[in-house]
Formats: structure tokens, sequence, C-alpha cells
């Protein structure tokens, strides 16, 4: 039997990065914090790369003698109590590699997304009948019902603000059904009514842009210093092994304004009537 392995996890990883992040807002090194906190070095150094284990009340100690303002303190000790996720995905966990139950976990503590969709629709934004096609052709035969149960509480898991960019190369070509990709162009045209989602659109003439090395999401966290990347595969989700915000703020400059966007998807909409 395989084993499932994740190294590190990354809801510690998380965890573990904004602990960093702090440290070196204070300009302390591994040792002068493991002097100052009473730990060993080697410990503090595996608790900041996700390695090594810490209990909510042991991030509590570290924040509490570095400084931390409450909010970010109550929200970091409130991320490391809660490794197995929302209670939603609880009934899913089984099937699910670790990896993947780990990202969804952190997925859902993020109150900012932002995502960068090329060739296929982004998770977050499908809509159920779209969704269901993808479902349908994927590499591993799937439950549909079972996948659209998740899919769909991922994006209704709780507000957060999502901030989209999709490739306009792929909305031109479509990539479906024509009934199905009208209920997919009517959904994101429909998403910036919330007040929390935004959606723009890259044109397919932007040119060369990092973009074009697949998509990707960076989740932000409310009070919170530093970010996490997601890279879409065609075998699935999994984590970056590096920030690419630098990369979604090139594309970003590139997008269409948010009129030309819309006006975009419109076209993209009208085109299949």
């Amino acid at each position: 039997m395989p084993v499932d392995y994740r190294a590190p996890n990354i809801n510690a990883r998380s965890v573990g990065q904004h602990l960093r992040k702090i440290r070196e807002l204070l300009e302390l090194s591994y040792g002068d914090a493991a002097a100052h906190l009473g730990v060993n070095a080697d410990w503090l150094a595996r608790v900041e790369t996700g390695f090594g284990s810490i209990t909510p009340g042991q991030v509590a100690e570290i924040l509490d003698s570095y400084g931390t303002p409450a909010h970010i303190r109550d929200v970091l000790v409130d991320l490391a109590s809660r490794p197995a996720g929302p209670p939603w995905l609880a009934r899913h966990g089984g099937r699910l590699k670790a990896l993947v139950r780990d990202i969804y976990t952190v997925e859902s503590e993020s109150a900012l997304v932002h995502i960068f969709g090329i060739g296929r629709i982004p998770d977050l934004v499908r809509c159920e009948e779209y969704a269901r096609l993808v479902f349908e052709h994927q590499y591993l035969e799937v439950d549909a019902d079972e996948e659209w149960d998740l899919l769909r509480n991922r994006q209704q898991h709780r507000p957060r603000t999502l901030d989209v960019l999709l490739d306009g190369l792929t909305l031109e070509r479509h990539g479906g059904p024509p009934d199905i990709m009208r209920a997919q162009f009517a959904h994101l045209l429909e998403l910036p009514a919330d007040g929390r989602s935004t959606v723009r659109v890259v044109a397919p003439d932007a040119g060369v842009h990092p973009g074009l090395h697949g998509a990707f999401d960076v989740l932000e966290f409310p009070g919170l210093p530093g970010r996490i990347s997601i890279v879409q595969t065609a075998l699935g989700i999994d984590a970056a092994q590096a920030d690419l915000w630098d990369a979604w703020q090139e594309i970003d400059a590139l997008a269409l304004s948010h009129a030309d966007s819309r006006a975009f998807l419109t076209d993209c909409l009208d085109a299949l009537e």
C-alpha cells in the first residue's frame, strides 16, 4: 500500500511561514530567537519550515514573547488549532490525498484569493454545468455528484474576496458545448454582483507572460503577513515551490479593465447565441 506522505504539511507550513515572517520583521536570527524563546534553534527552524510539530499553546507563547499584536496572535493560534479543516471536508477526507486535504484546509482559511486561470475555468469560479463536464473528462473516473458537493462547499465555505484573472484565448476557444459555456459565461458575468468578486481578462494578444506556464492561485490571510501559492495542473492541485505573487502582479498589469473585461465576456456569451 502506498504511503500517503506529505512533507511538510501545508497547514503547518502556513503557520511556520507566518512565524518566520514575524521573526524576520524583528530582525532576529534563528539563534537569537531561540535564545529569546528558550527553545532549541533546530526545533524552531523545523517549525518555521513546517517539518516540526507545534501546538496552539506553543504558537501563543512564541507570539507573546515576540510582542505580536493581539489580532495577529489570535488568528495564528486559531489557524494552528484547526489542522483538520472545515467540517464539510471531513466526509471527503478519506478519498483525498493528504496534501490535497491540507491545501483545501488552507484555502478555506484564506480571505482573499488571487486566481489566474488558463486552459480551463478555475475551480472556484466554475458553474455546476461546467464543473460536471470537467469531472466527466478527468483522467481517473470520479463520482461527479461527490466531486460537485466538494467543489460547491469550497466555493461557498464563507465570504471571501476573489480576484480573478482569466486567459482570453482560453475563453475565446470556449472549450465545451455551447449550452454549458453559456451557463459558464453567465456565471462569470454574475460573480461581481456579490461585491466581493472581480473578474478580469488577459487579452489574447497580451504577449508572453508568466501565466503561460499554467494556472495558479495566491492565497492571502486576514491580519497575517505572507502568502501561500497553489498551482493547478492537469493532474490536480498542488503546492507551489515558490511565492507566485510577483508573477500574479505582472499578469494583473496586462489585464483589461473591469469594463473591457465585462465586454469581452459578454461578446463570448453572445457568440454562443
